[in-house]
């Protein structure tokens, strides 16, 4: 039986001759990444030298076919550091970006960036979970989980490891304490919220009122919202496309990425009678590009909005009303219609149509059965 061939990546026995002059030759067998076996040398002065800049060689050839060496020996700040520049490098949205590099940096770092790959444990990722969830949060936790399991994931494609242990753990499910954020609104709820905003001064200084007509028939994310301007509306056709959000960069403040959430995002909308009516109204007092600005005329911050609305519907019935609720209303006003998942899937922007079924339910949807399903949301709003 034959000698069996040398794993890919790997060399065989070491030989060293004396050469003329008092050099020595190092010499031995590799095996490339494409099979095929080569023999590698280097010269030195010494016997010491000569395998010295021999294995220089080979980590060096490693590193040339494999683009960089990734070990189990490998220390996961060196990993992390491979994996956050695959991101960087992808057509992923820019918040998902700076949210993974965010959550290593502040979370991860400390914990995890001096064990090797290899010392990763099911139960090492399990105690740092928990480290993170008690500490941060379940929202910190679930991002840390995420980037770390990536990670894990380029370990696993470079055969550093065999299994990525981030799979082997579960995150424990937010069961909250005292108040929670509120995600769901029924329909019948909509017009006793917006009788309450028209009503409350601050909801007027924040100009929520039309706000929050418009993601109820929309069911945008807030960002997208945020980021339509005058020209996204073809008066026309009576549609709106929604082809951006807005997030901020930390050197450039708050901008529009052209780009939603993921390709299934870019989507254009039929709109109703009533709320190209509230358009017109806002269009003919609005001075600026955005219909919905900041009080100063400039692009809207999502995270102050959000702040906003708590604050107007603090102590209220409405307390905890988090942006998501209207994705859900205008999910349950579809289903509720007869639309398909996949028509409210198409509407909402979800790439999947099991995001649809399974947070938001109990292709670009730009038919006239949503928008005349969603129509009568603003003909109940009480005045």
């Amino acid at each position: 039986m034959g000698r069996p061939p040398l794993p890919p990546g790997t060399y065989g026995e070491i030989r060293v001759y004396p050469v003329a002059g008092g050099t020595y030759r190092a010499v031995t067998n590799y095996r490339d990444y494409d099979g095929v076996t080569r023999p590698v040398e280097r010269h030195g002065k010494s016997r010491t030298a000569a395998i010295r800049r021999l294995k220089e060689a080979l980590r060096d050839r490693a590193r040339m076919v494999s683009g960089d060496e990734l070990t189990a020996d490998t220390k996961m700040s060196e990993a992390a550091r491979l994996w956050l520049r695959e991101i960087d490098e992808s057509s992923r949205a820019t918040r998902t970006k700076r949210t993974y590099r965010e959550s290593w940096d502040r979370d991860l770092k400390a914990a995890v960036g001096g064990l090797r790959v290899g010392e990763v444990s099911a139960g090492v990722v399990d105690r740092v979970l928990r480290a993170i969830r008690t500490g941060a949060g379940p929202g910190s936790a679930k991002h840390a989980k995420v980037a770390l399991g990536g990670v894990m994931d380029l370990a696993v494609r470079r055969d550093a490891v065999q299994v990525n242990p981030v799979r082997e753990v579960r995150t424990e499910r937010s069961r909250g304490k005292g108040r929670k954020n509120r995600f769901r609104l029924e329909p019948e709820e909509l017009p006793l919220l917006q009788a309450f905003l028209a009503e409350s001064e601050l909801a007027t200084r924040y100009d929520l009122r039309d706000f929050v007509d418009m993601e109820a028939v929309l069911g945008c994310r807030i960002g997208e919202a945020l980021a339509l301007d005058w020209s996204k509306i073809d008066w026309s056709e009576g549609t709106v496309a929604i082809e951006g959000t807005v997030i901020r960069i930390p050197s450039a403040g708050l901008v529009v990425q052209p780009h939603t959430k993921s390709s299934a995002g870019m989507r254009t909308l039929y709109l109703d009678g009533s709320v190209l009516a509230l358009l017109r109204r806002r269009r003919a007092a609005s001075t600026g590009q955005w219909i919905f600005p900041s009080s100063t005329g400039t692009l809207r911050d999502p995270d102050n909005t959000r702040r906003n609305i708590r604050s107007v519907v603090a102590e209220s019935a409405w307390e905890g009303l988090h942006p998501h609720a209207f994705r859900h209303l205008v999910a349950t006003v579809l289903d509720a219609a007869g639309l398909t998942a996949r028509e409210i899937a198409d509407y909402l922007g979800h790439e999947k149509i099991s995001t649809t079924q399974d947070v938001y339910m109990d292709r670009k949807a730009r038919g006239e059965r949503a928008a005349k399903a969603l129509g009568s949301v603003l003909d109940r709003r009480s005045e």
